[in-house]
């Protein structure tokens, strides 16, 4: 036995205190009087202290000394061996797709490694408490940290394995903390590392998976033609088995959560007739195919398809695939981003020549005006005005006149290529003679260079988004080289991705998606009222869009804030589907996310088994620091009878007295 808190202790210097307090206390017989009145002053007796008596042992002296020594004993809240120790469970969940697998009339092994988390549970002692962990790019703690295993049961409803593969390390790391000196640690998966993965040397390994067949989609893509006005879907199945499968594949219209609205409204309502909003949403079939896939086998298919389907969902089946995560893939209809692109440029000499050439090849440019154009090609002289929203490319000659035309040099290399910037992807200049380069006198970041002169630059000190093209095209091969087409390429690609709204419609999981807003009408009039004052009475609709809205990501019904910059990024999304993006009750636009990995879609490598710790724990849990244990409780109760058997026996005697 050991005490928890010793200096309650010290209660016990009551016990002679309480017997001091007896043996002194001076006790008169009882004598009856027949009269009292007749004593006098004789009733109040004077003595000149007090003197030791002997002790009597009286049941309240018994009383009061019981009740002081039970009491100390609560304070100092006395403990017997393990009593008081419960197990601590720190468990590491595999949050990989695979573990979502499922054998053929079977539980799925998310289902398996939660019955081996309850028996693991029912063998621990009474009370025993347990941390859930999910892995991940960061660790998650699911349940805990030391939470009882009713609530933690309850977390686990929103266990949903899903990730594409990722590394366990983290997740160890911070499971082995938690579990240091108090703890147990497991961590359950569907497939034991092998000798050669670095565990943890206190944790136990559980696997509860098992071998099983499984066909994937691992690629897909849809494009979007906008002058034929129809698209080409691209698939790419895989057969990750160890059989030949049979496969078909179908392309519905819609998604599982809902149709297009129009689409589905056209597919279930026969001419004539109305629909009403309890209409069950019917879902039409875009195209079939049954396809044969040999053992570990991938066959690509491309099929045309309408456009203005809006969203498609790509569905295969198998008889015996395991795992229906990869079986089906949402894809929403690419939208055409159109870019309004200028030429001002002097016509009919090499360089406009060189630009319209490459520009007629590219898809979805519209040539307008420079007011409304979002890219200006022109000479580099005059310089653009200094617009946030606009994009310009400057082509030499920098100074037109012959003297500096005739004082330009002509290049060969080598050239230095700022590879990190998207402008040059692709781009070598194997060959290329850069003609008709002169000294540049302005402000520049150097993109390409030939010793200390910029050949490429983007202007600084200006909010366009301007770049100097150093270069004379009546001197040079660039305009017939194949890097003046992936240049321009680029530069209308980038400006494209620049404009307000999604960039694509489609991506695959743990991809980077970033966009930009357009301005909303909102600034205008807050710019407008900060203006005017309340000299013109700005009105209630004006205040109310003077606050920002919010921007939300919305996936199956749950929102999350997004934050507002110049360039917004979405964090790496885990979970496939169909998002929105909402800037207040505004409509940015919508795209999917697609579950596209073959180390995870293959499941011919799973296997049941254990891996025992390297290491044994001496320690296998901690002391519940409780207010109120079982034992102060029957303390409690006993200092309570102490007290109420003295004032008993203290009433007593009074009543006798009298």
């Amino acid at each position: 036995m050991y005490f928890a808190n010793t200096w309650g202790l010290l209660g016990l210097v009551a016990l002679p205190v309480i017997v001091v307090i007896h043996l002194y206390h001076r006790r008169y017989p009882t004598l009856p009087i027949a009269g009292l009145h007749l004593w006098g002053v004789e009733t109040h007796t004077t003595t000149a202290g007090r003197t030791r008596e002997r002790l009597p042992l009286t049941a309240s002296l018994i009383c009061e000394l019981l009740a002081a020594f039970l009491l100390s004993l609560v304070l100092a809240d006395p403990r017997w061996g393990q009593l008081g120790k419960v197990a601590h469970l720190v468990v590491v969940l595999d949050n990989s797709a695979s573990m979502s697998a499922r054998p053929p009339g079977e539980k799925p092994f998310r289902e398996s490694a939660i019955d081996e988390l309850e028996r693991r549970i029912s063998q621990l002692p009474r009370g025993s408490v347990v941390t859930l962990l999910r892995t991940g790019r960061r660790p998650e703690m699911l349940a805990g940290p030391a939470t009882s295993w009713d609530e933690a049961k309850q977390k686990l409803v929103d266990w949903r394995p899903s990730l594409p593969k990722h590394d366990f390390l983290p997740t160890w790391d911070l499971a082995a903390q938690l579990a240091e000196g108090n703890g147990k640690l497991l961590f359950l998966t569907d497939a034991v590392p092998g000798e050669d993965v670095a565990v943890p040397k206190t944790m136990e390994v559980a696997s509860v998976g098992r071998t099983l067949e499984n066909v994937s989609i691992s690629a897909a893509r849809w494009d979007f033609d906008s002058l034929a006005a129809k698209g080409r879907v691209f698939v790419r199945l895989t057969n990750h088995g160890r059989r030949k499968a049979n496969v078909r594949i179908a392309g519905m219209l819609g998604s599982v959560d809902g149709l297009n609205e129009a689409a589905a409204r056209e597919a279930r309502v026969p001419a004539g007739n109305t629909a009403t909003t309890t209409d069950a949403p019917l879902r039409k079939k875009i195209f079939e195919n049954d396809v044969t896939l040999d053992v570990g086998a991938s066959v690509p298919l491309e099929v045309d398809v309408p456009g203005g389907l809006g969203r498609m969902t790509l569905e295969c089946e198998s008889i015996g695939d395991g795992l229906a995560l990869d079986n089906r893939v949402e894809l929403i209809e690419p939208k055409v981003r159109l870019l309004h692109v200028a030429v001002t440029l002097p016509k009919d000499n090499a360089t406009e020549q060189a630009v319209n050439r490459v520009l007629t090849t590219l898809p979805n440019i519209s040539v307008t005006e420079s007011e409304t154009a979002e890219l200006i090609i022109a000479p580099s002289d005059p310089l653009p005005p200094s617009q946030r929203e606009l994009w310009w490319l400057g082509i030499g000659p920098l100074d037109t006149s012959d003297e500096a035309r005739k004082a330009a040099l002509d290049l060969a290399g080598p050239y230095v290529l700022e590879k990190q910037n998207p402008l040059l992807d692709g781009l070598t200049l194997g060959g290329v003679v850069w003609g008709g380069a002169q000294p540049v006198k302005l402000e520049v970041s150097p993109i390409i260079t030939s010793g200390t002169l910029p050949l490429l630059a983007r202007l600084t000190g200006t909010r366009t988004t301007a770049y100097l093209l150093n270069i004379d095209f009546a001197r040079t091969n660039l305009g017939d080289s194949p890097d003046w087409p992936i240049l321009m390429s680029n530069l209308v690609e980038l400006r494209r991705d620049n404009l307000p709204g999604l960039r694509r419609s489609n991506y695959r999981m743990n991809e980077e998606i970033r966009f930009r807003i357009a301005d909303t009408a909102a600034a205008a009039v807050t710019s407008s009222t900060q203006q005017n004052g309340s000299a013109n009475g700005a009105t209630q609709n004006e205040q109310e869009a003077d606050s920002p809205r919010t921007l939300l990501l919305v996936h199956r019904g749950l929102k999350r804030p997004l934050a507002r910059a110049s360039t917004i990024e979405i964090p790496l999304l885990d979970e496939s589907g169909v998002y929105s993006v909402l800037d207040g009750e505004n409509l940015v636009g919508e795209f999917a996310v697609a579950f596209f990995d073959s180390e995870e879609s293959s499941l011919s490598n799973l296997r049941p088994g254990r891996r025992e710790p390297e290491m044994s724990t001496s320690e296998s849990g901690f002391l519940l620091d409780q207010p109120l244990t079982w034992i102060v409780l029957i303390g409690i109760v006993l200092i309570a009878a102490a007290a109420f058997a003295d004032w008993s026996v203290l009433r007593s005697s009074a009543g006798r007295r009298g």
